[in-house]
């Protein structure tokens, strides 16, 4: 029997991490994960191996967490490159040692995505939590040195949101020329902030179009990575900017594996399809809650033309907040009445709305 093709399989290898985000979407964040922990390493293999034997794959992202804080991560690459599955890594960078960014480079991973979220310290560090700034920086720049491929990404919050163009130069002049523009959602951890980091309208337009002018000035890519609903965002508006929507149950799907061995429909996520340790891979990715999951779009969303391929945007936020009408709080704060008065209550100033 010929394996399922899905796109792709994030694993958070540890729920440990060096940092403290504030929009975290970890649902384990709050203690660090010490409750949770890791699978032991023959366990997290054993998973793997059953994983690439019984899906077929295009990539694995490897997460936390924290990857590089996983002492057998190595053996996980090793494992990748003999499936033949490229590898994406998403880390802070701040463990990234030279020595660390040399044994990485002969396995080539497709990516190290590394977060800046401000162009000088105390900006980025409002939002990591702990002094990580010239840390992150070194990691980008051994990563650079050993030629292993770096992208970036950017949290927008609306901490942020105004300085989005200077921080775009940063990862220029740290050689980097694709990033993620990962609008923040709050989902997990990160709903605990949801008042103080979560941007306006205004403030996203503000941030696609700084960056529609770096694409422009240094013909580099931004991708923003989070669903941005068309009736919030018109996307045409920035042609040099890509956009995605929630791939749950399309062709472009990532799915999550857990620290506990539950499969999940992506990292944002935390309620489970169900446990990778009882059931086959093959059958976890074709369940009624992947293959449905599309089918039950928010009331609000009822008349719009791109329902289908919208849904409602994030729709892990959505559930992690429960008060939005299943919107995504992006859409939420500025048409849900109730949601929109807990947010000034909780700010204690009305809402910079455009």
């Amino acid at each position: 029997m010929s394996r399922p093709k899905r796109h792709a399989l994030a694993v958070e290898l540890t729920s440990h991490c060096n940092q403290h985000c504030a929009y975290c979407y970890n649902d384990w964040r709050a203690d660090n994960g010490k409750e949770i922990g890791a699978l032991p390493s023959d366990e997290l293999l054993g998973l793997l191996e059953r994983a690439f034997s019984e899906v077929e794959f295009e990539r694995v992202t490897l997460t936390g967490g924290e990857p590089f804080a996983r002492a057998d991560i190595f053996e996980v690459l090793e494992l990748c490159r003999r499936h033949e599955v490229g590898v994406v890594l998403i880390s802070n960078g701040g463990l990234i040692t030279d020595e660390l960014a040399a044994r990485l480079a002969p396995y080539a991973p497709l990516t190290v995505q590394v977060t800046l979220n401000g162009p000088e310290a105390a900006l980025h560090e409002e939002h990591v939590g702990g002094v990580h700034f010239e840390a992150t920086l070194e990691g980008i720049r051994h990563l650079r040195r050993h030629g292993v491929h770096v992208s970036g990404c950017v949290v927008s919050t609306a901490k942020n949101a105004a300085r989005t163009r200077e921080t775009l130069e940063l990862f220029s002049s740290l050689g980097v020329d694709l990033v993620a523009l990962s609008r923040f959602s709050p989902a997990g951890y990160a709903a605990n902030n949801v008042a103080e980091l979560l941007p306006s309208r205004g403030d996203v337009v503000s941030a696609l179009e700084q960056a529609e002018a770096w694409c422009v000035a240094h013909e580099s890519q931004v991708q923003v990575t989070m669903p941005t609903p068309p009736c919030v965002i018109e996307h045409s508006d920035y042609p040099h900017v890509s956009f995605g929507g929630c791939p749950i149950g399309t062709e472009m799907q990532e799915f999550a594996l857990g620290p506990k061995g539950e499969l999940r429909q992506c990292t944002l996520h935390a309620s489970e399809i169900g446990s990778a340790k009882e059931q086959s891979f093959a059958a976890l990715v074709n369940a009624p809650a992947v293959t449905g999951y599309r089918d039950v779009t928010p009331e609000f969303c009822a008349p719009c033309p791109e329902r289908a391929t919208c849904i409602g945007g994030c729709g892990a936020a959505a559930v992690a907040l429960g008060d939005t009408g299943g919107l995504d709080p992006l859409v939420a704060q500025h048409v849900i009445e109730g949601f929109a008065d807990r947010l000034r209550r909780e700010r204690g100033r009305p809402l910079n709305v455009v």
